[in-house]
Formats: structure tokens, C-alpha cells, sequence
């Protein structure tokens, strides 16, 4: 199977993780075990694994802790963007900010370039009417 792109990944954390935070801001952080990706889990997917520990109640502070040190056991800097793209993604569902929010709070992490990308994929989507401020 072929490695999707960074901008192909990057589009589906910020799709991802714009429902988990609607679904998290309607319902509760808790209800966010029934959506893990649990070959996500396997794959040691930080956002996968911030949902968990998320829906398990646990305090931001150990979940920071755990996160930081499964990315900083990453050799590939591609692969280490991509995490803490998702690391930034899990803070902000856990904050409950609005999906503006979550979403600016990722787009900060791309540079220009890459955000038209990330755009162009995402145009089709629900979430494409938050893209009209880049």
C-alpha cells in the first residue's frame, strides 16, 4: 500500500479531529471511547492514544507527558510533524474549544503552502466553511 502524503494525513487528523471535538463539545469527553481507531492504537497513533486517554478521564497534564514522550522517541521529522499535529489536536479537543479554534490551532502548525493543500483536500468537506479566514 502507498504512504499517504503529509498533506494527505494532515487533512485527515483535521478532519478527524474536528468531529471528535463536535462529537466531545456535544456529548462529553467520555463518550469519545466509543470513536478510538483501535489499529490506530497498535500503530501508536498519538491522536488515537490522546482519545483514549481523553475518554478515560485522565488529566491533561499526564496525557502531555505521555504524548511528548512517545514523539520524542520518533527519528523521522515528517513522522514527528505529523504527531505533534496530533498532539495539538488532542490538547485542543480536550480544551473543548470551538472547531475555528482546533482548526486555526492545526493550520498554525503548516506553512502556507501546505495549508492550501490541506484546503484543496478538504473543499468538499463539512468543515470547508472554516477555511474562508486562510
Amino acid at each position: 500500500m502507498e504512504q499517504k502524503s503529509f498533506t494527505e494525513q494532515v487533512a485527515y487528523i483535521v478532519q478527524r479531529a474536528y468531529g471528535l471535538n463536535l462529537k466531545g463539545k456535544k456529548h462529553g469527553l467520555l463518550e469519545l471511547a466509543d470513536d478510538i481507531d483501535v489499529d490506530g492504537l497498535k500503530r501508536r497513533d498519538i491522536l488515537e492514544f490522546g482519545i483514549r486517554l481523553i475518554s478515560d478521564g485522565t488529566d491533561f497534564q499526564y496525557i502531555n507527558d505521555v504524548l511528548s514522550n512517545m514523539i520524542n522517541t520518533e527519528q523521522d521529522e515528517t513522522a514527528k510533524r505529523i504527531k505533534l499535529i496530533q498532539k495539538e489536536a488532542v490538547q485542543r479537543i480536550y480544551e473543548g474549544i470551538s472547531s475555528l479554534l482546533l482548526i486555526s490551532a492545526l493550520f498554525s502548525l503548516l506553512n502556507s503552502d501546505e495549508q492550501n493543500e490541506v484546503q484543496e483536500l478538504l473543499k468538499d468537506k463539512s468543515l470547508s466553511e472554516y477555511f474562508s479566514m486562510y
